[in-house]
């Protein structure tokens, strides 16, 4: 069985899903499928798995 190494990142206020994507140079719409979210769901202190 293979493990998935995953980034763990909670939002900070004012952060949109666009700013979180562009820190770890990836497509903002990869982080909502993998967590199952719209952008409306993001929050401050939402805990959001980054796939590596």
């Amino acid at each position: 069985m293979k493990k998935m190494l995953n980034e763990i990142y909670i939002v900070k206020q004012n952060d949109t899903i666009d700013l979180i994507a562009s820190k770890y140079n990836i497509n903002p719409i990869s982080i909502l499928l993998y967590n199952n979210i719209t952008p409306k769901m993001i929050s401050k202190g939402k805990v959001l798995f980054i796939k590596k």
